[in-house]
């Protein structure tokens, strides 16, 4: 639901930068789950995510003052239901009883999503022809994406989520926009700007203050009880 999500939603033309701004805002969703679950929780916690929050909305200003037409809207709104998808999706994983090999768990949800994008790809009219017409360069972006962003990182994703604080896996989404933006100065040379700048520093503090108040809560040893 998530990556398929922004998938159609970049297929829509919709801006890179909202679309990773929309994403940032996952920390949210799963602080939202931990205090309705009645989780410990901290202001300084929040107060972090709020930080990363803005940090992500000064490095994205730019895209967010280009003006969109309704289509655009609707995808945006799409792109917050699957944010909200996968929020809850890695909040509730350690919760439930998955097999133990993060591989196989990752070869589930591949299998799944894999099957449902071609499904609605089939419903809006795409067909084999289009995959087999694909370019060397969308070809070559394809095996990146399955060998990199699939296999590896999304494993090593999961196994964070079995293995992590969920609180502390989520500051990944606010530290995405920043690597972005390195890789597009280095690789297709951007502008690196002073409020790109200011909006790195700003997201890096956040995380950094999350990343401490969560150690800190996981170090506090537990009350006994009677």
């Amino acid at each position: 639901l998530g990556l398929g999500m922004v998938a159609m939603a970049q297929y829509n033309e919709v801006p890179t930068g909202m679309v990773a701004l929309l994403i940032a805002a996952l920390p949210l969703w799963i602080a939202i789950f931990k205090v309705i679950d009645g989780a410990k929780s901290s202001p300084l916690s929040w107060l972090g995510i709020i930080i990363g929050f803005i940090g992500v909305g000064i490095l994205l200003q730019p895209e967010l003052s280009k003006p969109n037409n309704g289509a655009h809207i609707f995808w945006m709104l799409m792109v917050m239901v699957g944010n909200f998808g996968w929020a809850f999706g890695t909040y509730i994983a350690p919760r439930l009883d998955l097999p133990k090999s993060v591989l196989t768990v990752t070869g589930y949800q591949m299998l799944l999503g894999g099957v449902s994008m071609a499904s609605v790809g089939l419903l809006v009219g795409e067909d084999l022809g289009d995959f087999l017409d694909a370019t060397l360069q969308s070809w070559l972006g394809w095996i990146f994406l399955v060998l990199i962003g699939s296999i590896a990182t999304y494993t090593a994703y999961l196994w964070l989520v079995q293995n992590a604080p969920v609180g502390l896996i989520a500051t990944y989404a606010y530290v995405n926009p920043v690597v972005a933006i390195a890789l597009g100065t280095i690789f297709l040379d951007e502008v690196l700007s002073i409020t790109l700048l200011f909006g790195a520093i700003v997201v890096i503090t956040g995380v950094a203050l999350v990343v401490w108040v969560e150690s800190r809560l996981n170090r506090e040893p537990s009350l006994p009880t009677a």
